[in-house]
């Protein structure tokens, strides 16, 4: 019972440091974007934060004296097609979000004549390796070992919390690093563990992002859709901001069900085997 506490809490260790190491090379190797044109900040930052990534890993599988593929980390066949699913996931919940919102705060959208299609995927293509790196830093090593020494669950919540303040620490409040980053983690790790990898997980990240960044202000030229408040709008209820709160919550609800009927539909499938 000791030495599988003591082996638990070595996994914490082990993850929350690699967060910290990833974090610490990711900040020293963005001096390099000074160097670089301030028209490419997004995808430098992305690319950087994926050699970061890619340094941290390298550095603990080396003292694990494990490979990349122990952490289920390598190209296959597969691994475009896990990532467009993850893309038709992400939009499809992006989507349903966005209805919920509208309808229950009675703001409309409208198509953004000042943009189109084309114009907004190449400007936003640098959300690939932005949402890679992230996923790349925390569904893959950290989250690994945490499942094989703790349990999916715990893996899933513990990693989400790190994804929290890895975001606190880049600058975001408390409040949104844990109603954004932190809900959102349950469904980037439940996708990670079910598809074995990381391509789903950053699939569904990137088009998270690249849904949200399809809704802006009406002088925005990237965003495809505006948003139009109408005479009945209401954004508040009792002080809160629904248009945050209530994808938050559907979120976190969405994530909690997922993970339990995944855990459940593997448990059924082991006592079968067993």
């Amino acid at each position: 019972m000791q030495n599988r506490l003591s082996s638990k809490a070595k996994a914490i260790f082990k993850a929350t440091l690699f967060c910290l190491v990833f974090t610490a090379l990711f900040v020293v190797l963005s001096f390099f974007k000074n160097f670089l044109p301030s028209s490419a900040e997004r995808l430098s930052h992305g690319i950087i934060g994926t050699l970061a990534a890619f340094v941290a890993t390298w550095l603990f599988l080396t003292f694990d004296k494990k490979k990349f593929s122990a952490i289920e980390l390598y190209f296959d066949r597969k691994t475009i097609i896990r990532f467009l699913v993850g893309v038709l996931v992400g939009v499809s919940i992006m989507g349903l979000l966005a209805a919920g919102v509208m309808y229950f705060t009675n703001v409309g959208i409208k198509l953004n004549q000042n943009s189109n299609i084309w114009y907004f995927l190449v400007v936003t293509t640098p959300l690939i390796p932005l949402a890679f790196m992230e996923e790349l830093g925390f569904r893959a090593y950290p989250l690994q070992i945490l499942e094989d020494k703790t349990s999916i669950r715990l893996s899933i919540v513990i990693t989400s919390i790190l994804f929290a303040l890895y975001h606190i620490v880049n600058g975001w409040t408390i409040a949104s690093s844990f109603l954004g980053p932190a809900v959102w983690g349950l469904i980037f790790g439940i996708a990670a563990i079910y598809s074995k990898g990381i391509a789903m997980s950053t699939g569904i990240h990137y088009a998270a992002n690249l849904t949200t960044s399809a809704f802006g202000a009406k002088d925005n030229p990237t965003s495809i859709w505006t948003i139009t408040p109408t005479d009945t709008v209401t954004t508040t209820f009792y002080g809160m901001d629904l248009t945050i709160i209530l994808p938050s919550i559907a979120i976190l609800v969405l994530g909690l069900l997922t993970m339990e009927v995944y855990l459940r539909r593997k448990t059924t499938t082991n006592n079968a085997l067993a």
